[in-house]
């Protein structure tokens, strides 16, 4: 049944799901939601929201982003409805980093995104959405995407974001840069990965250099994995079954194809990803249609008493078979 949505490249898949509620005020329900991440997440009447429920562990519901990342959501939504990401697996986990699945192998491989199956779709970055816990974006393999999604699971702050220094970035995406300019074969795998790494580095070092007290607040608070911001599109954000992706997140781990300790020892199953547009039929009589939530969601504080894991520069690069997020 795959077969006849998805062509098999050697790519990385991804999927997320999320669930909708509004916002009621005094004044009723408002009818726009703040743009991106970096804002308090509200659930508002039509906005785009996913449901992830994974076998065994619950339900991940996110909030997407078109106005954002239109072809991510658009790509995810695609497949979605064509039933892909059922039954395929979490197959990667890094604790203090992410969880990623939707490979049609298992494995970090196979699979095409449906708005270009010819080789994937370019990012979608913007400085609205961060790496923040519980983003949602695309893994991608030399800066396009196809099908695998990745959700941020450190809870605990593993930087200062104030002591992160620009120029650190930019001194590595001119190295990288140099050490791509120095090929002859500029249609060569290599050339295209070293590409993509400099431009991960250049958008990175604008991110950090531009980043508002609120981002940098965010991260110091709610966590996050910041080196990732700039190399991936993220287009949605967990508002719900945050005690999924912790539990996930402390499973027992195996070395996958490429040695990395990522792979769970058990298979951990996507059941169905569900995506739609949240619609408030009885605003005008103050019920909610939908969760019944009535204050705005938002991501929740780290606890303090948990130690924060050490990420180096090159974390944003963690290079995989499928070069994953």
């Amino acid at each position: 049944m795959k077969g006849k949505h998805i062509m098999k490249v050697k790519n990385i898949l991804l999927s997320a799901v999320l669930a909708a509620g509004c916002i009621f005020t005094a004044a009723g329900c408002s009818n726009k939601s703040a743009p991106g991440n970096v804002a308090e997440i509200s659930i508002l009447d039509g906005d785009t929201v996913a449901e992830i429920e994974i076998e065994g562990y619950g339900v991940i519901k996110a909030k997407l982003f078109p106005d954002i990342a239109p072809k991510a959501v658009e790509n995810f939504t695609l497949l979605a409805e064509a039933g892909y990401y059922d039954g395929l697996k979490i197959h990667r986990v890094l604790a203090g980093h992410f969880m990623q699945g939707g490979s049609l192998n298992g494995d970090g491989t196979g699979g095409s995104a449906l708005v270009d199956p010819s080789g994937g779709f370019e990012m979608e970055v913007n400085d609205q959405v961060r790496n923040f816990y519980g983003a949602l974006g695309y893994a991608n393999v030399n800066g396009k995407n196809t099908t695998q999604f990745y959700i941020v699971n450190n809870k605990t702050p593993s930087v200062d974001y104030n002591q992160l220094d620009p120029n650190a970035f930019k001194a590595k995406a001119d190295e990288l840069t140099a050490s791509r300019d120095a090929l002859e074969d500029t249609e060569s795998p290599e050339y295209a990965m070293l590409n993509a790494q400099v431009n991960h580095y250049t958008n990175l070092t604008n991110m950090i250099s531009g980043a508002s007290e609120e981002i940098k607040e965010k991260y110091n608070t709610v966590g996050g994995d910041p080196f990732l911001d700039g190399g991936y599109t993220v287009f949605g954000q967990t508002y719900e079954g945050f005690e999924v992706l912790d539990s996930i997140a402390n499973v027992k781990l195996g070395a996958n194809n490429a040695g990395e300790q990522s792979k769970p020892m058990e298979d951990i199953i996507i059941n169905s990803v569900k995506v739609y547009k949240v619609t408030i039929s009885t605003a005008e009589s103050g019920e909610d249609s939908s969760s019944g939530a009535s204050t705005p969601v938002s991501t929740p504080t780290a606890p303090e008493t948990e130690s924060a894991p050490t990420t180096e520069l090159d974390a944003a690069t963690t290079e995989t078979e499928d070069n994953a997020a």
